[in-house]
């Protein structure tokens, strides 16, 4: 039997534990916990970055986003988006350890000079429970079809008289899991939002739900499809590193999980071609998740990653805890800001990039992206082929400069 799926959710939840109690839920809160996983050539594994969180900012609140605050403040505090982010900080981090001439966990410098991975390493993903989206939708009390009798007989009391019902699998699965993402606007079919299993499509795009304000940000299943093609390290680091995909994927037990639509939603929705990364559930249930008496979600986001300076940062409503809109400075480590400003101090110090940019400090987020060209052209193409109604991201949360 495999044991990695466990072993993942085992080190992110020990990992969890380990941290300081605030920006946890309290005992009639709950919330998802996301982390990803460096493995060795050795073959042990180790948390390297991890995050949890619910939230969302709507569409109306990010335009309301004061020209200081630009780049500064989280529209997606998702755990799975949150763990991808702390883990875009420690790129940087293992970078600017080679660079400074130590030795890195992940990468070396070639002969040419070029940043390079070491071939023996992995990363591999966990999440408590399943992203919302399309790989959250599937039956309800999913049964496998070939593991149990086609006819399942059924009791039912009526006072004195008893008949004995046969319901066939078919017809246990009335109903579905449902997921608050809806389809983009822009996509041609929508969810009919009939009654049982006919109240969702799968397939389309979404977006995450908002309280009554509808959110720019696209579902996780949708974010993590693009990981799965794309790699994780996004455009920026794009210019230091080469593509880096998710060899597998967990997901916590006690919560509804369907592999088959875990592989739909990351992969088979687009097409049959594309890599399908290794997915599991494990045997072990994240405490904190929704369950029992835990109703309300958890308002706040812990992340963490394992860089040199580790301190463990609080998200609340897209902002460092303790700041109001009304406070310069005092960013997110792993805010658009923040990583542009790292990737900015990398670029000068690593010497192999050609670039005709001379003032750095003005130039915005959005040419910054831009100027990874190869990044973009793929990422262009995968439009045209796959995410052809996945829309362009607002200019006004891109062109801030530092």
């Amino acid at each position: 039997m495999n044991d990695l799926p466990n072993k993942v959710a085992k080190l992110c939840i020990e990992k969890y534990n380990a941290l300081k109690k605030s920006g946890k839920p309290t005992d009639n809160e709950w919330t998802i916990l996301s982390g990803i996983l460096l493995k060795t050539e050795c073959e042990s594994l180790s948390v390297v970055s991890l995050a949890t969180g619910t939230k969302c900012l709507g569409g109306s609140e990010l335009i309301k986003t004061a020209p200081h605050e630009r780049g500064s403040r989280l529209s997606d505090s998702h755990a799975e988006i949150l763990a991808r982010r702390a883990f875009l900080r420690y790129l940087y981090d293992q970078i600017d350890i080679v660079l400074s001439g130590f030795k890195s966990n992940i990468l070396f410098l070639n002969k040419e000079n070029k940043l390079e991975m070491y071939p023996s390493i992995s990363f591999h993903f966990f999440s408590s429970q399943s992203p919302c989206g399309d790989c959250s939708i599937f039956p309800k009390d999913d049964i496998d079809e070939e593991e149990c009798p086609t006819k399942i007989r059924k009791t039912m009391h009526n006072d004195k008289e008893t008949m004995t019902l046969e319901l066939s699998v078919s017809e246990i699965n009335t109903d579905i899991h449902r997921t608050g993402a809806k389809c983009l606007k822009t996509e041609q079919h929508q969810d009919p939002k009939l009654p049982g299993a006919n109240y969702h499509i799968t397939g389309p795009l979404r977006t995450k739900p908002g309280r009554g304000d509808p959110t720019l940000s696209l579902s996780c299943s949708d974010k993590m499809a693009k990981w799965n093609i794309i790699g994780v390290q996004g455009s920026l680091l794009s210019l230091l590193i080469s593509t880096i995909k998710l060899e597998s994927i967990t997901i916590g037990k006690g919560c509804p999980f369907s592999l088959e639509a875990m592989e739909r939603g990351l992969c088979k929705r687009f097409s049959n071609k594309l890599h399908v990364p290794k997915i599991f559930q494990a045997d072990i249930a994240f405490a904190q998740r929704k369950e029992g008496k835990r109703i309300n979600p958890c308002p706040s986001s812990i992340i963490w990653c394992a860089v040199r300076k580790s301190d463990l940062e609080i998200a609340v409503q897209g902002r460092k805890q303790g700041v109001t809109k009304k406070k310069k400075g005092h960013n997110l480590l792993v805010s658009r800001r923040a990583l542009l400003e790292t990737c900015l101090k990398i670029c000068d110090k690593y010497k192999n990039i050609k670039t005709d940019i001379f003032h750095p400090k003005r130039i915005t987020y959005y040419d910054c992206k831009q100027w990874s060209v190869q990044y973009q052209s793929t990422w262009n193409q995968l439009k045209r082929e796959f995410f052809i109604s996945w829309p362009d991201k607002p200019l006004y949360l891109q062109d801030f400069i530092l």
